[in-house]
């Protein structure tokens, strides 16, 4: 894993915004012809790793614009899970039981989002999901063929565009994130769930180890599931809820090496008001359990912006990697070059300038317009060569 020996170096969370031939892409998805979408996934990578390199980005992702879970998904991998209809008690995500939503504050501010989702576009509908994926039977896993090809595809790409895979991280979901979305109705305690889900993405984590790249683990779920229980859970009922997700993720990981994992947590990529967001002081410990090299955490939100605080109480991992988001994804207002090199040189004075990488709070993909996404890309590189002259002297 790359870290910053004589400058800073610039990274993202992962999604970013669409390819061009996106509409390509999803016609031969829809056709279910394996080599036209290997085709299509293939162009739409190559043209985000030029778009990555040409904004001076360092450590790129394949954008992600690619990845779905549909029926399709699950069938191909595992036994035991099923589609249903998602009802009003039974809905198709844990967004649904957001405690804002539902604490009559925000009522009109909800009915605007369910219209018009992150960056409402004319004309743009954002209806609410209505299949509920659930786990109905043992989840076994079928064959690793399914995760050997994908990374296959995104290998073949990154040499087709000249992209070492050193420069190069590649996103799987954690089991707790997965579990936002895929609901138990099979397993009898809340462990043999979590650890079934772990299993599964099992296959995931180690192909991408195998092809090596830095497997990086997307699980908001550590700081941003808190806010989705009702009744609301006391923290040391979270903790307990986390810590779970925490050891099963780590046996999940258990054949991968400690130094090709980062992991990513977020309070969410949803533009709400974010007034339930728990404190990133109540789970940084469990968050430093997770078996990784690197620590990629939102610290750019109005939220969290002075999440930096923390580390005064809790000693940074030494030999860790800490890539703090130095750019919000839930404002379409561009940071200057100053205001992202003054949170980059915040976090180098706490972690040591060797040990921070330039990051997103999350992906730019869904949740900035394109230009405005480019905008930061180009905004966070400007800012590390600023912060680069300061910390280097260079």
């Amino acid at each position: 894993m790359k870290r910053s020996t004589d400058r800073i170096l610039t990274t993202h969370a992962g999604r970013l915004p669409n390819p061009t031939n996106m509409a390509d892409f999803q016609k031969a998805k829809a056709s279910g012809d394996q080599a036209k979408i290997d085709e299509a996934v293939t162009a739409g990578i190559i043209e985000s790793l030029a778009k990555q390199k040409d904004l001076k980005n360092d450590i790129h992702s394949d954008g992600e614009f690619w990845k779905g879970r549909d029926q399709a998904y699950y069938a191909g991998r595992t036994t035991g899970v099923e589609v249903k209809p998602a009802t009003p008690d039974k809905p198709a995500s844990m967004l649904a039981n957001m405690q804002e939503r539902h604490s009559g504050e925000f009522d009109d501010f909800y009915a605007a989002f369910d219209r018009v989702g992150n960056i409402p576009q004319p004309g743009q509908n954002n209806p609410l999901p209505s299949q509920r994926w659930t786990i109905t039977g043992a989840m076994e896993n079928k064959d690793k063929a399914s995760s050997k090809h994908e990374v296959a595809v995104v290998k073949a790409a990154l040499e087709k565009a000249g992209v070492d895979k050193e420069d190069f991280f590649y996103p799987v979901l954690s089991p707790g994130w997965l579990g936002h979305s895929l609901w138990n109705e099979y397993y009898k305690t809340e462990e043999e769930y979590v650890y079934a889900m772990a299993e599964f993405y099992r296959q995931d984590y180690e192909a991408v180890a195998e092809a090596g790249f830095t497997l990086q683990i997307d699980d908001p779920d550590l700081v941003d599931a808190f806010c989705m229980f009702t009744p609301p859970l006391t923290i040391p009922e979270y903790r307990k809820y986390a810590d779970l997700r925490i050891e099963a993720l780590n046996y999940g990981l258990r054949n991968v090496p400690e130094n090709q994992i980062r992991y990513h947590t977020c309070w969410g990529s949803w533009h709400t008001p974010h007034v339930t967001d728990l404190p990133l002081e109540h789970t940084v410990d469990i968050m430093l359990k997770v078996k990784a090299g690197a620590y990629s955490v939102e610290a750019a939100d109005a939220q969290h912006i002075l999440d930096y605080k923390v580390w005064d109480k809790v000693k940074f991992p030494d030999g860790k990697i800490y890539i703090p988001g130095v750019v919000a994804h839930k404002t379409s207002t561009v940071e200057t070059p100053e205001v992202v090199a003054d949170r980059i040189i915040t976090y180098a004075n706490i972690m040591g300038k060797e040990n921070v990488i330039a990051g997103t709070d999350c992906g730019y993909g869904g949740r900035s317009y394109p230009d405005v996404a480019w905008a930061k890309m180009r905004a966070m590189a400007a800012g590390a060569e600023l912060a680069t002259k300061q910390l280097w002297g260079k």
